[in-house]
């Protein structure tokens, strides 16, 4: 465990555990005082400008009644950043839709879609980013990677055909900031019901729309869910949104492959999650709507 006497008033504090999970690179910690719970992130301080924008952030979030972290400090020492915010009691949305996985959990994704909403509207954003741009990078810098594999699995020239053919939907696509990870293990159940939005990945600008790539790991386990999701989102999504969407779930099953850590079993497990992900559009990426829409 760090060292955390950097740490302005951390004597205060009693240190319960750290937290392995993410891939922030950052240390977190569970914290409590005087009975409450809080979140501790060290990180090096090259990263302190932009964690102190997501810190603030955290502030107009609380102002909205999103239930998610509330700030306490944000500072710095001489090579580390670090930040305490509320901690956001619950269950893992992961771990009550796995534990059952029979039963409906529509109201449920209708909750955590309600919130992205939420999030999404917190903010108006005046950026002169090319979001078409952005995807245009992202897209050379996954298939480069794909095509390095030497490769080629269920649907994948198919999905690969579509992003090139229809990157123009991004085009002109409204802006906001994004969560940067919003998925099942990040969105927690507490004893009432309430849907809480935990671990924010960074300070992306960019459309509303490429923050419900997560829910594709929900996907495997409960159809029901990612529906409530885009219904709390939207009540009735736009015709548009299938279009984007469809492009936006081709990019992140190659942006998967990423991942691997290089082992011929682990390289297996991603391209088997890959061609997972884009079969949602049929077996040859053919369809409009989703399977799980019909």
């Amino acid at each position: 465990m760090e060292n955390l006497e950097f740490i302005t008033d951390i004597k205060s504090y009693t240190v319960i555990e750290r937290i392995a999970e993410g891939n922030s690179g950052d240390e977190k910690y569970k914290l409590e005082k005087d009975g409450k719970y809080f979140l501790l992130r060290v990180g090096d301080k090259a990263k302190a400008y932009e964690k102190k924008k997501e810190y603030d952030r955290l502030k107009v979030y609380a102002d909205k009644g999103i239930n998610t972290h509330r700030p306490v400090v944000f500072d710095t020492s001489i090579d580390k950043f670090y930040s305490i915010v509320s901690w956001v009691d619950g269950t893992p949305v992961m771990n009550i839709i796995k534990g059952n996985v029979t039963r409906s959990h529509y109201q449920l994704g209708r909750k955590a879609g309600m919130e992205l909403q939420k999030l999404h509207s917190s903010f108006q954003i005046v950026s002169k980013i090319d979001w078409q741009d952005v995807i245009a990078k992202k897209t050379a810098l996954f298939l480069e990677n794909y095509h390095r594999l030497n490769i080629e699995f269920s649907c994948s020239k198919y999905a690969e055909q579509y992003i090139l053919k229809n990157i123009c939907v991004t085009a002109d696509r409204p802006l906001v900031a994004l969560h940067g990870d919003f998925h099942w293990n990040n969105c927690v159940v507490d004893e009432t019901g309430n849907v809480g939005i935990i671990d924010f990945s960074g300070n992306d600008i960019g459309d509303p729309w490429y923050d419900f790539g997560g829910m594709l790991w929900a996907l495997e386990y409960s159809d029901s869910f990612v529906n409530g999701q885009i219904d709390g989102y939207f009540d009735t999504p736009p015709d548009e949104f299938w279009k984007v969407f469809k492009l936006y779930t081709a990019l992140y099953a190659f942006e998967h492959l990423m991942y691997s850590n290089g082992t011929v079993e682990d390289t297996k497990n991603h391209i088997l999650n890959a061609g997972r992900i884009l079969k949602i559009f049929g077996e040859n990426f053919e369809l409009k709507l989703p399977l799980f829409r019909k």
